[in-house]
């Protein structure tokens, strides 16, 4: 009896017939994902219209140059898995906070150095660094992110933070009949196509549906221009210390998502991890990219973990496919008609694939853990690490009396890292331990 495939894997193009649709769905993840870091920021710091829509196109074109560069690589640089290159949100709060306080022009040359730095000491220590981040450590890191995202997930499903219909039940139905939509393809897809577009499907459904309750607004879309071109550097480029140290320890951990990232991407390409050489890829390709993202006024670009968790529920695993993405939204970054008709699709509907996409990135996580065999010391770091990092994302009010920089670097990600990898050096491994990691 002759396989039905499950999708397509890591170094397969689908026909153009498939890659058209199969693309869309990364492509509306991926801008809906990047287009609130510059409208964030640029209304946090009190920018013009004319302004935040310079930070739109720049982040935009960075970010589909990014990913194209990740995806198919170019010599040495670049990951050749699955992973898009987006602006990070993780750089948001400290963008509003010190762009507020120091200008626009010293933030982007914070974000400058602290990307230049961080490949550096990443190339020139590769293998130290690597062997640091023991796969249990990458997986609690990955864990964290799921965590973290299933939050912005739901404020997603229930119509966006700061919307007037916020909590509206439509919406909430609106999000829930998107996943069962997916639920039911992929079940009884049989792996077909029907199964591996099942989130585009879904949103087109849906969207339909929002129209019939007054939740889809087209009217955005004609008063946009056709062409637009980037201006690089807009904002000047100024240097301080203190903004430079805090972002430059921020980029550091963000590649430490990255690694995390690549991990679950090999996992759900080829069910294996990340070698060095996609590793060091990897590293070098977001490198490249946070520098050429801050010269066009943005924040660096760190890898796109709802697009990669649309990859295990869609089981299409193609490189091409993604890259295929980072094309069109580069494309949006000169067309912002062409944006704005991705980003007409409601909130509550994008949530429903967004929630399930993050779950899955929860559960990469768990299973990367769980590729490495969990010792009295494994359990202890990995719990550890993630009380810290997911307690302190949920209660920030605990560190009000530090300074901002000390809550930017023990919530979430980069406390769940700071603290894993401070446990591990605390905490020797014994000779069985260091026994198995080697068969490994």
């Amino acid at each position: 009896m002759k396989k039905i495939p499950t999708g397509y894997t890591l170094n397969e193009c689908p026909p153009v017939g498939e890659s058209i649709p199969l693309s869309l769905q990364q492509i509306v993840v991926l801008v809906f994902n990047v287009l609130p870091v510059p409208l964030l920021i640029g209304s946090g710091v009190g920018l013009s219209a004319s302004e935040i829509t310079i930070l739109v196109a720049g982040c935009l074109l960075v970010t589909g140059i990014a990913t194209i560069i990740q995806t198919i690589g170019f010599g040495p640089v670049g990951a050749r898995l699955p992973i898009p290159l987006e602006c990070s949100f993780v750089f948001v709060a400290p963008g509003i906070a010190l762009g507020a306080q120091y200008g626009l022009g010293v933030y982007t040359g914070a974000c400058l150095v602290g990307s230049i730095v961080t490949v550096v000491l990443w190339t020139a220590f590769h293998k130290q660094l690597s062997n640091l981040f023991k796969p249990y450590i990458t997986g609690s890191v990955v864990t964290a992110l799921g965590l973290s995202l299933c939050g912005v997930g739901i404020g997603y499903c229930a119509g966006g933070d700061g919307s007037a219909d916020y909590g509206d039940p439509i919406n909430l139905l609106l999000a829930a009949g998107t996943i069962i939509i997916m639920l039911v393809l992929n079940h009884y897809g049989r792996k077909n196509f029907l199964s591996k577009a099942s989130p585009l499907i879904a949103i087109v459904i849906m969207s339909c549906v929002a129209a019939a309750f007054g939740k889809l607004d087209l009217s955005g879309i004609a008063s946009e221009p056709w062409l637009r071109a980037p201006q690089p550097l807009h904002f000047g480029l100024e240097f301080e210390l203190g903004p430079t140290v805090t972002i430059t320890v921020l980029c550091f951990f963000a590649l430490v998502e990255l690694m995390g990232d690549q991990a679950t991407a090999a996992m759900l390409a080829q069910n294996r991890l990340a070698n060095s050489k996609e590793t060091r890829g990897g590293i070098l390709a977001q490198g490249i990219g946070s520098i050429l993202s801050t010269l066009f006024n943005n924040v660096p670009v760190i890898s796109g973990s709802a697009n990669i968790g649309l990859c295990g529920v869609s089981g299409v695993t193609s490189r091409y496919i993604t890259a295929i993405a980072g094309v069109v939204v580069a494309l949006c970054g000169l067309c912002p008609k062409l944006c704005a008709v991705f980003s007409a699709i409601p909130e509550p509907v994008l949530g429903g694939v967004a929630l399930t996409a993050f779950g899955t990135i929860l559960v990469s996580g768990m299973t990367v853990i769980m590729s490495s065999k969990l010792t009295p010391r494994t359990t202890t770091i990995v719990g550890a690490s993630l009380a810290v990092g997911i307690g302190f994302s949920m209660t920030a009010n605990a560190l009000a009396a530090f300074p901002f920089w000390v809550s930017t670097i023990l919530s979430g990600v980069p406390g769940t890292a700071i603290t894993a990898v401070v446990l591990s050096l605390i905490l020797r491994e014994d000779k069985e331990e260091k026994a198995e990691a080697a068969n490994q």
